[in-house]
């Protein structure tokens, strides 16, 4: 008799389909598609010269858009994608039952109505401009009219709009662990690369961007025009690379793996970290720092768990102990002191000045703020209406016989307060409280390389605070996408127990 074929395993083939056997099921073809556009739209930022210019911000705009509409097409599994049976997936539904694609719609509703609504306009007589009062809805929200390679609400719609459609993109196109590791990854390497171009162009002793490019200013940084840009936005890939070098850890100790990637992932990752010690970004740094000790006690923590069965014990000494030596070795080669010095003149007292004019741009936004509490002057407005305060606080209104000009609060949070009121920024508020409740409902806390990821939602946060890093197109979508992708790394950890 022939032998008997064994039983339908019902179990083993959801695990397969969900990536739980070591030959896991293909991706489809469109989660592909949608990874590689996503990635794509990640890594066009940083090079686009840091996304500053409106041409850059509008492709943005339109790549995370289309990234929304590739997430959004229903897809077919049949045949190898499907081996217990054919069905179709609608993301729609999914997109339906996400806050903050809601909340995120109605933040954009008020950023339209302050477009659509001006109640001030920005004139200008030769070099001199000046905003003078117009009719509007009252009971609306309004905004200033501005042109818009200057700054107006038409853009902050632009930027906020990328950054939202490829978050929303994320939570709905995203639906095997195997498609949110390539963006991840991607990320990293485009982050490694931007690292290394620093790095080359410190050697080389560059004076324009990418060799090619005048700067504005002479602080630019790998392709950003502003040091503490490039800074926040390695220090968030420095968090991805640290998260999957942990991940990979982990999961090869969980499987008796004798080699895993996560050298590769520490390589890229000091690579990183010396390039953001000789940007010259002291908040970047201290923070860049912070993360390396807190990072540091995660991993003991998780090892003291562990325990004997931890495992790898001495291949992880020797990797760490090889990382901080080529550190060091890089740190004494590209003159990496000169960061920490920088670093040094916070305790010194050395900077008082810095400290004292951004303290006072603080209160003169904070003023500004009062003055319209509920829905603010309007997105993309500060640096129209903020000379209308500035005059009260001398420190940082004439500099010589100059009116020194401000672009930016130097404090995200103040200034998104200013200028979408205490209505928009309780929707981002609501939006980052939800996505920190769900972390903590899937128990993203109990995952190591998960809390890095939060570390790095903190880090922007907290880098916020001192200067303006969110206020940049490039740091902004990437802060978005990092965070949203923790959540859904979390749900699919969750899935998987």
């Amino acid at each position: 008799m022939p032998p008997s074929r064994p039983p339908f395993n019902h179990a083993k083939i959801v695990e397969s389909f969900r990536g739980e056997m070591r030959a896991p099921m293909p991706l489809h073809p469109l989660e592909k598609a949608f990874a590689i556009l996503a990635g794509l739209h990640l890594c066009f930022l940083p090079w686009a010269i840091g996304a500053r210019t409106p041409w850059a911000q509008v492709v943005s705009l339109c790549l995370g858009l289309l990234a929304l509409v590739v997430a959004l097409m229903p897809r077919r599994y049949a045949g190898e994608l499907a081996p217990q049976g054919a069905f179709t997936l609608h993301p729609g539904p999914r997109l339906l039952r996400f806050p903050i694609f809601w909340l995120g719609l109605l933040f954009l509703g008020l950023v339209l109505s302050q477009a659509l609504n001006p109640s001030w306009l920005r004139a200008t007589a030769g070099v001199f401009w000046w905003i003078t009062p117009v009719d509007y809805v009252t009971w609306l929200p309004s905004g200033v009219e501005a042109p818009f390679e200057r700054m107006n609400a038409w853009r902050m719609l632009c930027i906020w709009g990328g950054a939202w459609a490829l978050g929303c993109a994320l939570w709905i196109g995203i639906t095997r662990r195997a498609g949110l590791l390539w963006v991840l990854n991607i990320v990293v390497v485009n982050g490694a690369l931007i690292a290394l171009v620093a790095i080359l162009q410190k050697v080389t002793g560059a004076t324009k961007i990418l060799w090619v490019f005048d700067p504005i200013v002479q602080s630019f940084h790998a392709t950003f025009v502003y040091e503490n840009h490039a800074g926040a936005y390695l220090n968030l890939a420095l968090v991805l690379a640290a998260a999957l070098a942990m991940w990979h850890y982990v999961r090869g100790v969980r499987r008796l793996e004798r080699s895993t990637p996560s050298p590769l992932y520490v390589f890229m990752g000091v690579v990183v970290a010396a390039s953001v010690l000789m940007s010259k970004s002291r908040a970047s740094i201290v923070l860049l720092i912070a993360f390396v000790l807190v990072a540091v006690v995660v991993w003991g923590v998780w090892r003291w768990r562990q325990g004997s069965e931890g495992g790898g014990g001495a291949a992880t000494w020797l990797l760490a102990v090889g990382a901080a030596a080529f550190l060091a070795t890089t740190a004494v080669f590209l003159n990496l002191q000169t960061g920490i010095k920088e670093v040094q003149t916070l305790w010194s007292g050395q900077d008082k000045v810095s400290f004292m004019v951004r303290e006072k741009a603080r209160q003169a936004t904070m003023d500004m703020f009062e003055d319209r509490k509920l829905t603010g002057w309007g997105a993309g407005s500060f640096r129209h209406v903020f000379p209308i305060y500035q005059r009260n606080y001398p420190e940082i209104h004439i500099h010589g016989r100059r009116m020194l000009s401000w672009d930016h609060a130097h404090n995200d949070h103040v200034q998104l307060l200013a200028e979408v009121g205490i209505v928009g920024y309780g929707l981002v508020a609501l939006g980052f409280f939800w996505g920190l409740w769900r972390f903590v409902r899937c128990r993203g806390f109990t995952q190591p390389h998960l809390v890095l990821c939060l570390m790095g939602i903190g880090l922007a946060l907290a880098h916020g605070w001192a200067d303006f890093p969110l206020y940049n197109t490039a740091v902004l979508t990437t802060f978005v996408a990092l965070g949203v992708a923790a959540l859904r790394w979390a749900e699919i950890e969750q899935e998987r127990r």
